[in-house]
């Protein structure tokens, strides 16, 4: 049975795309939510200079994270001046800061190293990491490691940003497939947004009526999350749709009603599942 959880969110600006302090009761670790532009604001901010991990970002229009770098700091805030300087790609950072208690400097290590290998596992985006970090703890501060990575994947949740792969946490029941004109995809249909996950087959050959479909094929072929197998293309990372027409149109080219075109392992229709 989970535990119900209380945070507190602060809004310095008092604006809600502004800077974002985050506070669960009884948690040594505060966030900081901070876009790029108001790096130099969030300085002025008590706490922010404390050790932690923290992750880059760039999120498009639709809340959802597109590439990501995880890093430490023991210099809390002011680490994000070389990013500044060094890393393009960024137009958010959010900073899991604590004393030094908490953030040891292998727990820091530890933390990273996990938060890197689940980002990677998670396949929902890029992740701009290319090095592994090496650290040593102890085999009782392994569990204090995963402890720490659980409130950073609650917290993110709360602000929109999924870390887990969310093919992993679909049971059968919900798994939702299209296999017309040869294609095998699936995906599932959360009753906001449709996932279509790793391993689904795209019908590149036969294009979508809508050309920013084409267009995010191109570029996902171009960086290698399409690939070429046997002649079949096959999705390599987990997308997200606004609807499940869109994902469909994707999948399988064309315009598509993608309330017929996703079934269950029972035949029935997402329009029968969710609409009647």
């Amino acid at each position: 049975m989970n535990k119900s959880k209380k945070l507190e969110i602060y809004y310095p600006s008092g604006e809600l795309d502004g800077i974002r302090c985050i506070k669960r009761h009884f948690s040594p670790l505060t966030t900081y939510v901070i876009p790029r532009m108001l790096r130099k604001d969030a300085k002025q901010l008590e706490g922010t200079t404390r050790r932690g991990i923290y992750f880059l970002i760039n999120d498009n229009d639709d809340n959802k994270i597109t590439q990501i770098y995880v890093g430490q700091t023991t210099d809390g805030i002011n680490r994000l001046d070389d990013h500044e300087r060094h890393k393009i790609f960024w137009n958010k950072a959010i900073m899991f800061l604590a004393d030094n208690d908490t953030f040891t400097l292998n727990i820091l290590s530890g933390v990273e190293a996990h938060a890197i290998r689940q980002a990677r596992e998670s396949k929902n985006y890029s992740v701009e990491n290319t090095v592994q970090p090496r650290f040593k703890v102890d085999e009782f501060d392994v569990q204090t490691i995963l402890d720490i990575y659980d409130e950073i994947k609650f917290i993110m949740g709360t602000q929109g940003y999924g870390m887990d792969n969310g093919k992993s946490t679909v049971s059968d029941d919900n798994l939702l497939h299209t296999t017309r004109n040869g294609v095998n995809a699936f995906g599932a249909y959360s009753g906001e947004k449709f996932h279509v996950f790793e391993g689904s087959q795209i019908s590149v050959d036969k294009r979508a009526n809508l050309e920013k479909y084409n267009d995010m094929r191109s570029e996902l072929i171009s960086k290698g999350d399409i690939e070429l197998r046997d002649g079949v293309y096959i999705l390599k990372v987990n997308l997200e749709f606004k609807s499940p027409s869109g994902a469909s149109d994707f999948v399988l080219g064309g315009s598509t009603n993608g309330w017929v075109e996703w079934k269950n392992k029972h035949g029935k229709t997402l329009d029968e599942i969710f609409r009647k």
